[in-house]
């Protein structure tokens, strides 16, 4: 075991951080790239995310402990919800009443200044490891294939939909033998359904009734973002091209979101995160999970219930114990503006975790 904090003391993040954060240094480029590089194999096994720190890069020997956290461009959007909710949500009304599809996107109220963290981080978890893929990155586990069937079920749906009420939709029993085709491929899209019940705006598909009997119909936020990653991808419209470049166009996409936080357009970034979610239906395996799920929604986690800015690497490797190569996966997040990325020396930090045992 290699952590830095003690193994009961997982709360002293919080105070660790405070302890360090005055003599912390945002990472340089050229560390980053030299991380990305020489780094090998699993997040526990490597030896840059080790109780005792790492090399600061290959010319100084100096000993640093790495630390992240989410980025600081969503305090933005957790000031407004914590203080302008009311506001905030009658832009949403406003927004929505103009948008295609408004009809089935009524009443979701509160839900639309809550963020479906766990899917974003299974949406991001996804694309990085689609985007390693398409980058050839040496050593890189993953296959590319959940994306493929992502956007094969997306082009499925729109192929079996029909304009009722002025929007596409599904028959029941289109939508059935969808559903029976997936199944047999190992991936149940009717589970995705259920999503309506906790998070309508990320949501993937709605269920509802018509003179028609029962109808399936994709959220209009899904088919937003599949036009905007088109654009991005220059209005193609070639579906082995598409699931290729997943992971670039969904960071693009969470650029576009930032960009809209960073000036003040709150209700443009959630539209697209919600986007991004409710576009994400895919069989995340364990391991996309890990870089997803359980780094980046721990660290908003982190930082909405406890304020937590940032943690150190080391801890983080070792709980994950993934088998993708860490360097590159906190370089994909740095570099798409997800995370924030800090190096403290170690010695720093080795004299605040005796500070807080003295405590």
């Amino acid at each position: 075991m290699s952590r830095v904090l003690p193994f009961k003391k997982p709360t002293w993040d919080y105070s660790l951080w405070n302890e360090v954060r005055s003599k912390a240094a945002t990472i340089t480029e050229e560390d980053v790239k030299y991380l990305s590089r020489r780094d090998r194999g699993g997040s526990a096994k490597s030896n840059f995310w080790q109780k005792g720190g790492r090399r600061r890069n290959r010319d100084d020997s100096t000993k640093v402990i790495d630390f992240v956290g989410l980025s600081r461009d969503f305090d933005g959007w957790f000031t407004r919800v914590d203080l302008g909710r009311d506001g905030l949500l009658e832009e949403f009304q406003s927004k929505i009443a103009n948008m295609k599809g408004a009809d089935f996107l009524q009443g979701f109220n509160e839900e639309w200044v809550e963020i479906n963290w766990a899917v974003l981080g299974r949406a991001i978890g996804s694309a990085i490891a689609n985007e390693g893929k398409r980058r050839r990155l040496r050593g890189w586990k993953a296959s590319g294939g959940d994306a493929r069937m992502n956007n094969d079920f997306w082009i499925d749906v729109s192929r079996e939909s029909d304009k009722l009420y002025g929007y596409t939709t599904i028959s029941s029993e289109a939508w059935e033998d969808l559903v029976e085709f997936y199944r047999e491929h190992g991936f149940d899209p009717g589970a995705e359904v259920v999503r309506s019940a906790g998070h309508r705006p990320s949501a993937p598909i709605f269920k509802g009734g018509s003179d028609r009997g029962p109808v399936y119909w994709m959220n209009p936020l899904t088919l937003q973002h599949r036009e905007r990653m088109r654009t991005h991808f220059r209005g193609s419209d070639d579906g082995e091209e598409f699931a290729r470049f997943h992971g670039e166009l969904t960071f693009k996409a969470l650029r576009d979101a930032m960009d809209s936080l960073k000036s003040g357009n709150e209700v443009k970034f959630a539209l697209i995160i919600h986007g991004i979610c409710s576009h994400h239906i895919n069989r995340t395996n364990l391991m996309q999970q890990k870089i997803g799920m359980h780094l980046v929604t721990n660290l908003a986690v982190r930082r909405m219930t406890r304020g937590v800015e940032a943690v150190d690497v080391a801890g983080i490797a070792q709980a994950l114990a993934t088998g993708f190569t860490f360097g590159k996966v906190l370089e994909i997040l740095y570099k798409s503006g997800i995370i924030e990325w800090y190096t403290v020396e170690a010695s720093v930090v080795d004299e605040a975790i005796s500070a807080l045992k003295r405590k």
